[in-house]
């Protein structure tokens, strides 16, 4: 497991965190939507912003986004680096960049998405957790392509 680098939080909570973290990104890489119940809140007020550009609200509606990208979209390893996190009382964040790859393998036309298709491409991570009836959920996150361009100015 990568290690995260956490401001806050007991000893324990962080190594909760990052096993969610890591648990997340192991049931990504094979789209395991059956591992969503132990990763992600069931509260009404999870929402969950997606590479594809759009918003999911609730964990019901980011399980049928899974179901359908699981036989449409071969899906690699997420390798996360620069991971950091803050734990304050019963809400942590963390955020981090990721290295992966992803091949539309669907019959129908691919959907219009930000991220290259059969090229290894960056994006970036943000998940927010709430601690819920003893453990860590997650209660939103977001995703979004990261730039391979000059940054604007040079800074």
């Amino acid at each position: 497991m990568t290690e995260i680098t956490f401001v806050g939080g007991s000893p324990a909570d962080q190594k909760r965190v990052a096993e969610q973290h890591q648990a997340y990104l192991k049931a990504n890489a094979v789209v395991d939507w059956h591992q969503l119940p132990a990763l992600f809140s069931g509260a009404p007020d999870a929402t969950y912003f997606n590479l594809n550009g759009h918003t999911y609200n609730g964990r019901e509606h980011w399980t049928r986004l899974w179901q359908y990208y699981k036989e449409r979209l071969a899906v690699g390893d997420w390798v996360p680096y620069d991971i950091k996190g803050t734990i304050s009382g019963d809400l942590a964040v963390v955020w981090c960049h990721r290295k992966t790859k992803l091949a539309w393998v669907g019959s129908e036309p691919r959907p219009d998405h930000q991220w290259s298709e059969d090229k290894e491409f960056v994006s970036r991570s943000t998940m927010v957790l709430r601690r819920e009836d003893g453990d860590w959920r997650v209660v939103h996150v977001h995703f979004s392509p990261g730039a391979d361009t000059p940054r604007p100015g040079g800074i």
